[in-house]
Order: C-alpha cells, then sequence, then structure tokens
C-alpha cells in the first residue's frame, strides 16, 4: 500500500520502493526512476537524496512559489482543457504573483502564511473564489513534493456558505411560461428547453440541431468565452465533466414546438446565423423575467427548477442523476433539489394521528 503524496509502495517481496522524477522532458512528460529498501525511512532517504542529486534542475531549494506554480502550470498544460488552463493561469497571475507569498521559497512557507494569505483575498473574494486560489496551491505544493522532494505543508479552507439557489415556484413558472409560448422565438424556445431538460446554459448555446433527434437530445459539447492572449474568444469544448455526455428524452409536449423550430445549424441563432453565446443568453433571459414581472432570477435557475419540478412528479433520483449528467446522486439530492411549501405541506397532511393508525 502506498504512503499518500509519497510516491512510495510496498512491494509483494516485501521490499520498500519509491519513485522519483529523474527528468520532464519539453513536452513536459515525467521520467521516473525508482530505489529500494527494506523499510519506510531507508526508502523515503534514498528518494530525497536521488531528488537533491538528480541535476541543477530538479536537485535545487530556493524555488519560489511563483516559481513552482508557473513549473506547475506547464506540467498541466497538455493535460486538462484551456480553459481550465486559462483559470488556473488567471488564478495563479492575479492572486500568486507579484505577492509576498509568491515571492516566498516554498521550503520556508507555512500554514500560517497560506493561512494570511485566504485571509487577504477574503476581503475582495467570495469564499468560493478564495478556495479556487487554495486548490492551485495546493496542487502545485504536490507537484513540488514530487519534483523537489519538498515536504508538503497541510491546507485549511475556507467554510464556504451554501447559498439557497431559487427556484420557481409553480405559479411563477406558469407565468412565465405563458410569456414564452406568446410570439415564441428560437431563443424563447431555447429557455423553454433548458426548463424542461436541465441543460446547463453553455450546453443550450452548443446544442445543434442534428443534436436533436425526435424525440431526445444528445448533449456532447459546451460553449464558453475564455481568456487568450487577445482577449476573450469563444470556445466549443467537451462538456464539464464525463457523467455530462447523456442523451435526454424530450417531454411529449414539447415534441411539436420542437419540430416547429427544427432547422440547421445551431439551434440557438444569432441575426449572423451562428450560436447564440451564454453571455447574450443570460441578458435575453433577465429581459424575459423582467417583462413577466418576476423577481431577478439567474439563468441556472431553470436547472434548479426542472430539478425540483421532476422531484415533485415521483422522479426516481437515479434518472434525474443522469439526465442532469451528474456522477453522484449527492449531488444530485444536495444541490439540486429543493422542496416547495406546498410540497413540505403535502408530505406532512400525509401524517395521521396514531390512534387513527
Amino acid at each position: 500500500m502506498s504512503r499518500k503524496g509519497t510516491n512510495i509502495y510496498k512491494r509483494r517481496d516485501g521490499r520498500w520502493e519509491a519513485r522519483y522524477v529523474k527528468s520532464v522532458d519539453s513536452g513536459g512528460k515525467k521520467h521516473y526512476g525508482s530505489v529500494y529498501g527494506r523499510t519506510y525511512r531507508e526508502v523515503r532517504d534514498k528518494q530525497v537524496s536521488c531528488i537533491n542529486n538528480s541535476g541543477s534542475d530538479f536537485g535545487q531549494t530556493h524555488i519560489t512559489l511563483s516559481q513552482l506554480m508557473r513549473e506547475w502550470l506547464f506540467s498541466v498544460s497538455l493535460t486538462v482543457k484551456n480553459s481550465t488552463y486559462r483559470k488556473y493561469e488567471c488564478l495563479v497571475r492575479n492572486h500568486i504573483e507579484h505577492t509576498h507569498l509568491g515571492d516566498m521559497q516554498v521550503r520556508s512557507i507555512t500554514g500560517k502564511d497560506i493561512s494570511a494569505l485566504a485571509s487577504e483575498l477574503l476581503l475582495t473574494l467570495s469564499e468560493k473564489s478564495v478556495n479556487d486560489v487554495l486548490t492551485t496551491v495546493n496542487s502545485a505544493l504536490s507537484y513540488g513534493e514530487e519534483i523537489y522532494g519538498i515536504p508538503k505543508i497541510k491546507l485549511h479552507y475556507v467554510k464556504e456558505v451554501q447559498k439557497e439557489m431559487r427556484v420557481l415556484s409553480v405559479a411563477e413558472q406558469k407565468r412565465l411560461e405563458a410569456y414564452l409560448t406568446t410570439d415564441t422565438d428560437t431563443c424563447k424556445f431555447g429557455v423553454l428547453l433548458a426548463l424542461y431538460t436541465g441543460l446547463r446554459l453553455g450546453e443550450l448555446c452548443a446544442l445543434r440541431w442534428e443534436d436533436v433527434g425526435r424525440n431526445e437530445l444528445v448533449v456532447s459539447k459546451t460553449l464558453h468565452r475564455v481568456k487568450s492572449d487577445k482577449g476573450t474568444v469563444l470556445e466549443v469544448t467537451t462538456p464539464k465533466t464525463k457523467s455530462s455526455y447523456r442523451v435526454i428524452p424530450l417531454p411529449e409536449f414539447l415534441l411539436p414546438l420542437t419540430e416547429q423550430f427544427r432547422s440547421s445549424g445551431a439551434v440557438l441563432k444569432n441575426h449572423n446565423g451562428d450560436s447564440v453565446e451564454p453571455r447574450l443568453m443570460q441578458y435575453r433571459f433577465e429581459t424575459y423575467i423582467r417583462e413577466c414581472g418576476l423577481p431577478k432570477t439567474n439563468f441556472h435557475a431553470l436547472r434548479h427548477t426542472f430539478a425540483t419540478r421532476c422531484v415533485e412528479a415521483g422522479f426516481d433520483i437515479k434518472s434525474l442523476s443522469e439526465i442532469l449528467g451528474h456522477s453522484d446522486v449527492k449531488t444530485t439530492l444536495n444541490r439540486y433539489v429543493h422542496s416547495s411549501f406546498e410540497q413540505k405541506k403535502k408530505n406532512m397532511d400525509l401524517l395521521q394521528p396514531a390512534s387513527e393508525l
């Protein structure tokens, strides 16, 4: 069994084996060497010795956090999506580089230093954003332990306050649907589609008519705007996770409207015939909500509303989880299932006094 984060394993023959990075080629691929010993301590000492003597690049001990994070960014650049890499790079550039912590040698950084960084970031960022920064730091420190043998310190994440996501009530949903089914255009149709399939905004904007069958649609890509050297660009990529690849059956009542708008190319088209980008679709949705006289609502609330209506209708959670593209039903239950007061009242009315049982 391996010791977590050390690349040290106990072999079947009773010996311990430790792997260490001998070199990293220009493509970011790591080449490993191995040492052996009779005890964990013996093989760990050999591993550290090999790391410290494997050349000037891999034996250095004075690397700063900024330098380490740049090396880590390069190491993951070929294994993650471009949008993910850009997010990591932005976090490093904006919150680590050119800071006191970024200039510190990794070996001298303590948990107290990391906590001080988190406290400072909380003055301007949300808890989730601060944890995103800490996650990238943690990944870079794991890289530093593997490549340079620098003992990894333990990070303490910020406790996030879970905000209750807005869900349309049945009355609000009826008002919105009445608006969407009056003088319906492709964008209004798109909102209806999201409301009754649980599609994410990027998935909806990336949807093309070849993805939409007679009674089902296939989710295989997402559209989003990512940062580049020239500003921001629209990019079509693979879905959020492996589980996000899915086939969603369309509800029967939507089929006539689907055939009414069936065309070619993007399901949601702008005036040039190109895909409507997520930001524009969000603006249009906000206009629809305002014209309906409903309280301010984010587009993502449609996904939560869909999940809630499904539970109220008696969907089994496993099916709902797969329709939403979740890898774990716990995500569906914890984040996307919201019980209305009416549903709670209906459940409470099922109770009977013990004398009538």
